[in-house]
């Protein structure tokens, strides 16, 4: 049974999905009629009709998405629907609005159990390795730089610094040397 079967069983009110229209609109304050044409100048022989170019949804992409929404298992989705359901998904008859009126449904009702499995604690006391090593020596990078930048005396590339600029490389060098290294 279909999904739009089963919603029409239930006395939910559905409504078609529209065609789409393939006819040009022009003005109609022409002296003559042209007929309108869906060919492109860049490319003469091709035509732009829904034929030629009929994008199909990935059903995957559009019950991931519904069951993003309502916290269930995108496989309890799959498990609910037929084939003639994902064929109308991928084509675009059943829109995600559509799918996810309906698995709400479902889900009231008890025939689709929301999915409870909590996601994965991240611990906030413990940092990666890479963090730790930066905390151990920015401080004193920051001061370098900051000394570096304001000292007219100092000259990193040709290894030029005053005496404050000397003391401040030379405990960069030892607190980045001395940081605890990552495991």
């Amino acid at each position: 049974m279909s999904i739009a079967n089963l919603l029409q069983t239930l006395g939910i009110q559905t409504v078609p999905p529209v065609p789409p229209v393939y006819s040009c609109e022009g003005t109609e304050n022409t002296h003559e009629k042209q007929p309108s044409t869906t060919r492109t100048p860049c490319t003469p022989g091709k035509d732009r009709g829904a034929e030629n170019n009929a994008k199909r949804a990935s059903p995957d992409a559009v019950l991931l998405e519904v069951a993003r929404q309502l916290r269930a298992s995108p496989a309890s989705l799959w498990a609910m629907m037929d084939d003639d359901d994902i064929e109308a998904t991928a084509n675009g008859e059943y829109t995600p609005a559509y799918l996810l009126a309906y698995f709400r449904l479902k889900q009231e009702t008890g025939e689709l159990p929301a999915d409870n499995t909590p996601e994965p604690a991240r611990h906030s006391e413990s940092c990666p390795g890479h963090v730790e090593l930066m905390r151990a020596w920015k401080p004193t990078h920051d001061a370098l730089i900051n000394h570096l930048m304001a000292c007219n005396d100092c000259y990193a590339p040709r290894a030029r610094y005053c005496t404050t600029g000397a003391e401040l490389r030379r405990a960069y060098i030892e607190s980045y040397q001395n940081a605890p290294k990552p495991e």
